[in-house]
């Protein structure tokens, strides 16, 4: 159910996050791996309790034929930890996390999250 406690686990560890339940084929699942640890004291890596990332959960290895990194894929288990009110996961409501049921509002980043760009500006100095 949208908003869920739930684990993903492999062999590597387990992470556990707030579910967004949307529309992505049947058996499969996706745990975002970009965000890391920008909110916490440490910064850099998780304590033992705090495992979120889905890099963490995948394998250290590359393709041998085309050198890219396995770290996007991984067999995973999800298990429901807790169910929760329904109220949506903090995830954007675009795109592919975008949510199946229409009873979950539209996200929005606020101030914070806008950006702005003018290009009718011409260059002061230096090189662009």
């Amino acid at each position: 159910m949208e908003g869920d406690l739930v684990e993903v686990s492999t062999p590597r560890g387990s992470v556990r996050a707030k579910a967004r339940v949307s529309g992505i084929r049947d058996g499969v699942l996706f745990l975002p791996f970009h965000y890391g640890y920008w909110d916490i004291d440490e910064g850099q890596e998780p304590d033992e309790a705090h495992g979120r990332a889905a890099n963490e959960l995948t394998l250290t290895d590359w393709d041998a034929a085309s050198k890219q990194p396995l770290y996007k894929t991984a067999a995973a288990r999800l298990r429901r930890v807790r169910a929760e009110d329904g109220s949506p996961a903090p995830a954007p409501t675009t795109g592919a996390s975008a949510p199946l049921g229409s009873g979950v509002r539209e996200t929005r980043g606020g101030p914070a999250a806008e950006a702005d760009e003018d290009v009718r500006g011409t260059p002061t100095g230096g090189d662009i």
